[in-house]
């Protein structure tokens, strides 16, 4: 089920599925509520994840990158989404997000990024996450998803990969860039 109406800040349901352990999950929009989720579900992950998912070495999110990863989320032209584990008894647990920019100079391309918990890694999660991205991707007429990478990610490469076909995928200056077609409806 996709809900692309999102202008009134509530959480929207995207998608709900069970990873390969049985934990049962569900994909929303993420909102400016879920600041502080996201800034503790980054603390939470470990330094080889936070290196993957940003390129570089980051030991906290700084107020700006947080903006940038919550307050700038438009719902048309950057498009995130959090994976929460739903306890009914107590809060619930963010374990991972999804994120696509659409690009500039070409509106149909979006780069695309993922991040898991380190303790669901494995499990499903990130195909789930990118199931969901597909489904908003199409609502908002982006046709090719790209991400860059660092080539020993095996993990989000794949993930990348199973989206659809592969348009590009080239490892240069320590980096791999691979862009895939987004499956319209009813290809997947």
């Amino acid at each position: 089920m996709t809900d692309t109406t999102i202008d009134d800040g509530a959480r929207r349901t995207v998608l709900t599925g069970t990873l390969h352990d049985g934990l049962r999950v569900v994909v929303t929009t993420l909102v400016a509520d879920d600041r502080d989720d996201v800034a503790d579900g980054f603390d939470a992950l470990s330094d080889r994840t936070r290196y993957l998912r940003f390129l570089t070495a980051k030991n906290h999110l700084s107020q700006r990158s947080l903006a940038r990863l919550v307050d700038d989320v438009d719902g048309h032209d950057h498009v995130a989404l959090a994976l929460w584990w739903e306890r009914h008894s107590t809060s619930d647990v963010l374990l991972g997000d999804a994120r696509f920019i659409r690009l500039v100079d070409d509106p149909e391309c979006a780069d695309v990024a993922v991040t898991v918990a380190d303790v669901i890694q494995g499990q499903g999660a990130g195909t789930l996450l990118m199931r969901a991205l597909v489904l908003r991707a199409r609502d908002e007429g982006i046709t090719r998803f790209s991400a860059v990478m660092d080539p020993s990610n095996e993990a989000s490469h794949r993930m990348m990969l199973r989206v659809g076909p592969v348009l590009r995928d080239v490892v240069h200056d320590g980096t791999r860039e691979v862009e895939v077609q987004v499956p319209r409806s009813g290809d997947e």
